[in-house]
């Protein structure tokens, strides 16, 4: 068998430059895909679970406040004591331009607009009036026209409003005591921050004060004639 001569490994290994661009190209893109795959792994299922809990925060169930029983209640009664009236104030013009036309009455102008305006006004009033006069109980459904279940509830909402009244009034009287106490505090800090003070002058001036030591007087010497 002959050699292989160098030319020919060279063909062999490199295949006339082909193989080594497509052996670098492979291998520039596997790194770089390995780099890049669990980057994204990694995002993914992050931004999945974020979106999750902004969620969870941003809704909030009614039911956790109101049972679905009563807020169906609730609706019904609305749209049967606030929807009928609505209506009517918007059919009185029509039905009134109607007659008029027809020439059985002749409605004046300001007997329509009050009409339609109170029906308007008893649509309002039929949404709080739905609200209040649903039985609040799961239970109980209630009366058709909800006089006894308005009363209660009435009475129930009066009832809280005074306890919101009364725990008001403590916090207040509360923080009265606080700010009294702290007052207190504050003078007593204040009337012993200014006796320090003279106490420490008095003591300095005692300080500063010479003392005068007794020096016995020189004693004349006697002079022998």
């Amino acid at each position: 068998m002959a050699p292989k001569t160098e030319g020919d490994n060279a063909n062999s290994s490199s295949g006339f430059g082909l193989d080594v661009a497509d052996k670098a190209a492979t291998e520039s893109g596997s790194k770089k895909k390995g780099k890049t795959a669990p980057k994204i792994s990694a995002k993914g299922p992050k931004n999945k679970k974020q979106k999750k809990a902004k969620g969870k925060t941003k809704r909030a169930d009614p039911s956790s406040i109101i049972p679905k029983v009563v807020s169906r209640r609730m609706i019904q009664r609305v749209g049967i004591f606030s929807g009928l009236p609505t209506l009517l104030a918007f059919l009185v013009i029509p039905i009134s331009y109607f007659v008029t036309e027809q020439g059985w009455i002749d409605f004046p102008s300001t007997v329509v607009l009050l009409a339609s305006v109170t029906f308007l006004g008893l649509g309002l009033l039929g949404v709080s009036y739905g609200i209040i006069s649903a039985s609040w109980d799961e239970e109980i459904k209630g009366s058709a026209l909800g006089i006894s279940e308005f009363q209660l509830n009435i009475s129930r909402i009066q009832d809280r409003r005074r306890i919101q009244k009364e725990e008001r009034k403590r916090v207040k009287e509360k923080e009265d005591k606080a700010k009294k106490e702290a007052d207190k505090t504050t003078s007593t800090k204040s009337k012993s921050d200014k006796s320090e003070p003279t106490k420490s002058a008095k003591a300095d001036v005692a300080h500063s004060e010479p003392q005068t030591e007794a020096h016995p007087e020189p004693q004349e010497e006697s002079t022998d004639s």
